[in-house]
């Protein structure tokens, strides 16, 4: 990673070749607070910027895989590595044998979930629920002759014509008739509640799941056919754990989830690099960024999108933690003499600060004032007076040390002594 520039330990890491620059001055007007032995700069209101220089490679924002939407065989291929595809484009169509037993399977359990639920719902008038019914119907028919049965016997022994006996054997036969009422009563309230409460929920449940998955074999069997995703070029997908990729060859076996290919767009790009901890603070989202490369024409604008969270270098040796950070590309309205694609190298120049009609000065001009301040040795025109200047310094640039404070002319700079 380079810095285009940086000040360490009060040291301008930038040499001006004072005695070759024009409009430097020498000492040939001698003024009150002049030095003899200093040289006069010239300074002016210029474009400023101070960047951050990393290196990065391309990738593509729009890199789908197509994985194996279920187990079985490649039936056909109609693709192959860097062919260009359009969206909605077949490319590899599965042989969907295995699936459409699962299919058949999934389709019996609906019916019968859906027939048990419907037999729940209409319940109440299920054969069961009418049998029931029958059977107190039935009972309270029973109960009610004996009990006529009962009265008329009794009315017989209080006049003396049958036995005491016969009363009782039906006074015990109304009880058990009672006892068969109560019994065939709670029978029936048993059966109407089987078709409501947990048993109606049950049923519910089953039937949304037997859907569920009668749906989700449907949406796969319409997967038998991978289509393109989007316009773009097919790529070989990543390998997996293994480091083995499958063959995309007719009657190969596949197993779901397994990658086939890849589509890669080439209608957005980004870039990415990595950022050393200690330039962190100096970034944040949203930065303009200047991107080039060896292998595509012309300067691109771009925006620093994401600065990662988490470092993904471990600090081995004392070396520094280095973070991801993400940019994102700008594509120009014409098409590219020579365009970019996925992997290549890129060379990112994050603008860090930039100052339209900013005012750089030579480090040695920066006098101090004793109080914590900084002012310069300053003249408007070589033939003006000499001014000491208030000025507060800003960041180092490649033109010296950003200042405010000060206007077009010209400041004295000291002679460096030797350490």
């Amino acid at each position: 990673m380079t810095r285009f520039c940086s000040i360490t330990g009060g040291r301008a890491l930038l040499v001006l070749a004072l005695a070759n620059l024009p409009g430097c001055y020498g000492d040939a007007d001698e003024q009150p607070g002049a030095s003899p032995q200093a040289q006069w700069v010239q300074v002016a209101p210029r474009l400023l910027e101070n960047r951050l220089g990393l290196v990065g490679h391309l990738q593509s924002m729009d890199h789908i895989t197509l994985a194996a939407p279920f187990d079985g065989l490649i039936a056909d291929v109609r693709v192959q590595e860097g062919q260009h595809v359009e969206k909605d484009q077949v490319l590899v169509t599965l042989d969907p044998a295995q699936l459409q037993v699962q299919l058949r399977q999934a389709q019996a359990e609906l019916l019968k979930a859906r027939r048990e639920a419907q037999r729940l719902e209409r319940w109440s008038s299920s054969p069961e629920v009418a049998r029931a019914r029958r059977a107190v119907a039935a009972a309270n028919q029973n109960l009610s002759r004996s009990e006529n049965s009962l009265r008329d016997t009794q009315a017989l022994f209080e006049r003396g014509i049958v036995a005491r006996m016969e009363v009782e054997s039906l006074a015990q036969q109304v009880n058990t008739q009672r006892q068969d009422l109560t019994a065939a009563n709670e029978d029936l309230l048993t059966t109407l509640a089987h078709g409501h409460g947990e048993e109606l929920s049950i049923a519910a449940m089953e039937l949304a799941n037997a859907q569920a998955r009668h749906q989700a074999l449907e949406q796969l069997y319409a997967r038998r056919e991978l289509l393109a995703p989007l316009a773009g070029y097919v790529v070989r997908p990543a390998p997996q754990e293994g480091g083995k990729s499958v063959p995309l060859q007719t009657g190969v076996a596949v197993t779901q989830g397994v990658p086939l290919l890849g589509v890669i767009g080439q209608e957005r790009f980004q870039a990415l690099s990595r950022v050393e901890e200690t330039d962190l603070r100096l970034l944040h989202e949203g930065m303009p960024v200047q991107i080039s490369g060896d292998g595509f024409s012309g300067e691109l604008s771009g925006r620093l999108t994401a600065i990662g969270i988490q470092s993904e270098t471990a600090d081995t040796q004392g070396a520094g933690a280095q973070y991801p950070v993400k940019v994102s590309i700008d594509l120009p309205a014409q098409p590219l003499q020579h365009p970019m694609r996925a992997g290549m190298s890129a060379r990112l120049s994050i603008i860090l600060q930039r100052d339209e009609q900013g005012i750089a000065i030579p480090p040695h001009a920066l006098r101090d004032d004793g109080q914590g301040g900084r002012y310069v040795v300053y003249r408007a025109t070589p033939q003006a007076a000499v001014e000491q200047i208030p000025v507060t310094t800003g960041a180092a640039v490649p033109e010296g040390v950003m200042v405010r404070g000060l206007e077009a002319g010209l400041v004295e700079v000291q002679e460096r002594t030797p350490d």
